[in-house]
Formats: C-alpha cells, structure tokens, sequence
C-alpha cells in the first residue's frame, strides 16, 4: 500500500505563516479555553492541540449546523448518506465517531445503540455560544470515547444588560429557518433561552444514476431546537445553576440501492442534555465543582412504507453522571482531582418483536497537574475507569512544552486511551458480542506553536496506534475486536489578520491504515485542506471559505470516492445597530461530489435573511 507523502511546498507552510504575518488585533491570544485539562487557561498555555469557533466566527460563517461549521478544522472530516438529517458519521484525526468524545455543557453524549454515532447533524447553531476542539487521546482527563479527540459545544449563557436577537431565513430547496432568543443578568442572576425552527424540502437523497431504483423524490428535513440556562450567586463565589438544551430532526431519506421507487423511508432523532450544577470558591486557591447531568437520544427509523421488508424501530440511549471535581492552586501551579459514576442505558424495540433494555455503570477517579516551571510547561494527567462487567482501565497523558522564545513553543506528548465497546454492540440479539473487549490506543506527538501579535500558528505531528478495534464482521454477522488500526501525520492550523481580514486555515496529511490489512481506512482521505476569510468593508462584512478533500476508499463493494473543492461565500449588511441583512452562497462552483458512494450532496444554494439583536 502507498505510503503517506509530506509535501515539501506544504510542510514549510508554518514557517512561511510566520513569516509573513504582522497582524495587529484579534481575540485569539486571550481566548480562554476549559477543554483541554479541564479547567480555564489561555490557549495559547493548552498542551494539547486546541483550537476555538467563537461566537463571531459562528455568525460570519455560512455554516447552519454544527458539522458545517467544524468542516474547515483540521483533522476534522465528516460524512452523510444524503441530505440534511441523514445518517451520518465523524472522524477527528482519522477516528470514527464512536472514538471521539463530544460534550455540549460538559454533558457527555455516549450513545448506545449499535451505531455508536451521536447525530451531530441535528445540532444546529441557533443555541451554539462557542466550540472547542481538541484533538488526541485525552481518555485520562475525559474517559471512553477520546481516542481521536474532544469536541465541546457550549451553549449560549447569559450576562450583563439583557439582550434579544431575531434571525430569519429563506432560500433554495424550500427552505426557511427563524430563531428567537434572550440572554442576560438580573443582580445575581444570568439567564438565558432560545428557540429555533429549520424546514427543507430537500433534494434526493440517493443518486439514481448509480441506483436508477430509488425514489427520485426529495427528502425534506425538519429541526426545532431549544436552550434554556439560570444561574444564581448564592454569595460571593458560591452560584447554582441549570442549564438544559434540546434538538428534535425529522428528515426523509432512500433505500441505500435497496429500495423501490415508491418507498419511503422517514426518520427522528431527539437529543436532549440537562445539568445541575453548584460552583463553590471554598478559599482563594480551592474551587469545589458537583454537577448531576444526563445526556439523552431517542432515534426513530420508519420504513413502514416500503414494498421489500416493512420495518420499524425505536431506540432511546441516556447517560446520567454525577461529577465532582476539585480545583486547588498551588503558586503557579493547579491541582485537579475528582471522582465520576456514569450509568449508561439502552431501551430499543424494533416491529419484529426484538428488544434490548440493558444498562451499566462506569466508576472513575481522576487527578491532574498542569503549571510552569521557568520556560517549562507541564501537564500530567491519570485516570481509572472501572465499568460493570469489563476489565478497568488505567489512563495517562504526559505533556511539555518549552518557551524557546516569546512567540515560539516547542510541544510534546504521550498519551494512552480507551474506549467501551456501546451496549448495542454488546447485546444486540442481531450483531451483539457480550464478550467484546475496550478499544485502547497509544498516541505521540511533537508541535510547534508560533503565538504573536495574535495570531497563532499551531503544527503537530501525531502518531496513534488503536489496538482490539471494534468492527462488525461480515463473516460471523457480530461485531468483534477483530483488526488493528493506525494514523500518523501532520496537522496545521492557523488564525489572525491579514490586511483587516480575519483568517483562518487548516491542513492535515494523514495516514489512516488497517494494520491488519495494510489498506488504508475506508472514506478517510490522507490530505485535507481549508481557507477561510471574512473582511469589514464599510457597512459590509464580507466572507467566504474554501474545502478541499483528497480522495478515500469507500467499502469493499463500491469504488474509490474522488477528491472535490467546495466554496462558500456569505455577507452581511448592516442596515443599522440593530438590523443586518445576511446572504450566503453554499457550494458556490455547483461540484457534485459524495462523502458516501451513491449518496447525493448539496448543489448550488442561495439564501437570505435578516439578523434583528436589541442593544
């Protein structure tokens, strides 16, 4: 099999980054991230490799959904079975959704039915105040599932003089979205809540040239999303709070080349998070954190109405979990230490009369120390998690970092990580395996960091090493620990100025490898690449983003999909303080290109709307 070949145009990009830049003002230095080890530091002090959407950022892109929006990070790639709603998978540094750990709140999303995919797609941006991401194994600071990385979403929270906004919508393939929300601070007490509502007609979710077949119809989607958040300080440093939030997709799909054309196949999927939450400062160095949370998904295929196999099913997976952790400084250094018990839960039935209700308990205590010693930085993190009928696990990541100058950091790394085989793989009575082992993986990495001016260059070369990986074979029909799997790399990302326009960009050579079969990792591409700007120009604010993704396997059974280019533009007018009109251009050069063989994606679109926010 070809090996991974770095090119020598693109491995001086970070030098040729820095040269070259002489910004003078954006807010990335000062971004405070809490990702990373778990607790508030600078992003540019994060070990990891770490990078952050804004809620600027959020609002100059052209995404609407929270895929969109992470398409242009690096390392970070996503495919779909068709239109919006979709059945759809993630990969962060070549690790399949089930290997990547995604949070919204701090509330884990640990699905577990035998997909072990959380339905990212339904997440739109209408509640979304930030995003962080952070790539490789972190397992000691988070858990299962952080293989490939952390994806955090926070929603909006309130402070200061209240506020509200409006936004509305429409544009191509019927569609029409309105959101409505408020945020703000009474005395003690922050609020905030929102409401959201996206339609689409849609377009054909399968391509009927390759599956003349199928259903030429449009697939139409449907969201209606919600946050809610309140908070109070009790007295100074002690506050309670409750924070929930919710999205609710109902989208129309095709037969994947097995259906008729006049089936019709409808799904749901319902992802709600709650937590509550007390943050005591005990003293000036000792901070007390306990929250009670649940991460809920109830997913809903329909296929009723189908000539082949009628067939129905309905599955709801929650986690609830209490976590206390405690925060001491100790001079320039901060101690972490705390315990967490998740119970994790499965109840699925199907219209063939076959059900699954199990659950699990997960028990783990974890400490951490991260601080500076002269030009030294350190992270050192471990972690044990003892789950109910597996083996526990034991957890490490090491990190340093060396000042070589101001504006220069060396970074490296050793971590391990594991991941727990879903309760569907476990017991479903089509596929399960009740004797499945955890996934476990070893990563290293080297980076090189250049902060100035800010403006942050980040480039790493990672090496990580899965062992006992969970696979469904096709041979015994079940799923086992039946190959291992390997990707190694450089990633780079950069933002800041350029002239007055904010710029962000990505690369990423990978080698995502079967090891035991010396192929290369099925739809992932072993180069990807972005670009993206937005520039104030009077009254206008201008923006646009450029994809690139290389070409990838997909199954055995279908060939090779192809490289493709996607261009994005957006704008916006201010009318006045208050009112913006917005546009945006989606898939500007009309490419037609699949993440999924057979699986149509968006061809040229145009939308418009308006933006109302009270000052």
């Amino acid at each position: 099999m070809k090996k991974c070949k770095l090119n020598a145009r693109f491995a001086v990009l970070p030098l040729a980054l820095i040269l070259a830049s002489n910004a003078s003002a954006q807010s990335t230095l000062s971004d405070t991230v809490v990702t990373a080890n778990r607790s508030a530091q600078l992003l540019t002090d994060a070990l990891p490799h770490t990078t952050v959407i804004g809620r600027d950022l959020i609002e100059r892109s052209s995404a609407i959904d929270l895929p969109n929006l992470l398409a242009s990070e690096a390392g970070f790639q996503f495919t779909q079975n068709g239109g919006r709603g979709t059945a759809s998978s993630l990969f962060l540094r070549g690790s399949a959704a089930m290997q990547v750990l995604v949070l919204v709140d701090g509330v884990p999303l640990t699905k577990q039915d035998s997909t072990g995919t959380v339905s990212i797609e339904h997440i739109m941006l209408d509640q979304i105040e930030r995003v962080e991401i952070v790539r490789g194994n972190v397992s000691a600071i988070y858990g299962s599932g952080a293989i490939g990385g952390v994806i955090q979403v926070f929603t909006r929270s309130g402070s200061g003089k209240p506020t509200a906004y409006v936004q509305t919508e429409v544009g191509s393939y019927g569609s029409a979205r309105i959101a409505t929300g408020a945020s703000g601070q009474f005395g003690d007490t922050r609020f905030s809540f929102g409401v959201g509502r996206h339609v689409s007609s849609g377009f054909s979710a399968m391509n009927t040239k390759q599956f003349p077949n199928e259903n030429p119809d449009a697939d139409g989607y449907r969201n209606t999303n919600y946050n809610f958040s309140l908070s109070n300080e009790l007295s100074k440093g002690h506050s309670v709070g409750l924070r929930t939030q919710g999205t609710d997709g109902r989208f129309e799909t095709d037969g994947g080349g097995f259906g008729t054309k006049s089936d019709i196949y409808k799904g749901r999927s319902k992802l709600n998070t709650w937590a509550l939450y007390s943050h005591n400062q005990i003293n000036t160095n000792w901070r007390s954190e306990v929250t009670f949370s649940e991460g809920r998904e109830r997913s809903i295929y329909d296929a009723t109405l189908t000539a082949a196999y009628p067939y129905s099913s309905e599955a709801v997976t929650r986690s609830q979990t209490l976590n206390v952790t405690q925060l001491v400084a100790l001079g320039s250094w901060l101690v972490t230490a705390g315990a967490e018990r998740q119970n994790q839960r499965i109840d699925a039935a199907d219209s063939d009369a076959i059900e699954i209700n199990r659950q699990r308990g997960v028990t783990a205590y974890f400490g951490g120390l991260t601080g500076k010693l002269g030009l030294n930085s350190m992270q050192f993190n471990v972690r044990r998690d003892a789950a109910d009928g597996l083996d526990s696990k034991t957890t490490g990541y090491a990190g340093y970092g060396y000042q070589v100058t101001p504006a220069v950091k060396l970074i490296a790394s050793l971590s391990t990580s594991f991941n727990l085989p879903p309760l569907g793989y476990l017991y479903d009575l089509y596929s399960g395996n009740p004797d499945l082992k955890p996934e476990t993986a070893r990563s290293k990495e080297l980076g090189l960091q250049w902060a100035k001016n800010k403006q942050i260059v980040r480039a790493t070369y990672f090496d990580t090493r899965v062992k006992d990986q969970l696979q469904y074979n096709s041979a015994t029909s079940t799923f086992g620990n039946i190959s291992s799997a390997s990707n190694k790399g450089v990633e780079v990302s950069y933002s800041g100025i350029w002239s007055g326009a904010d710029l962000r960009s990505s690369l990423t050579f990978q080698d995502p490898m079967n090891e035991s079969t010396g192929e290369q990792l099925v739809r992932r591409p072993r180069t990807m690449a972005s670009v993206g700007a937005s520039k104030p120009l009077g009254k206008w604010t201008l923006g646009g983003d450029l994809r690139y993704t290389g070409a990838r396997p997909d199954t055995s059974s279908n060939p090779e999909l192809g490289a493709y280019v996607v261009a994005n533009l957006s704008a916006r007018y201010a009318l006045s303080p208050q009112v913006a009109l917005t546009s945006r251009v989606i898939n500007l050069l009309d490419r037609q290109y699949q993440t999924a063989y057979g699986y149509n994606q968006t061809g040229r679109a145009l939308y418009v709307g308006a933006i109302w926010t009270s000052k």
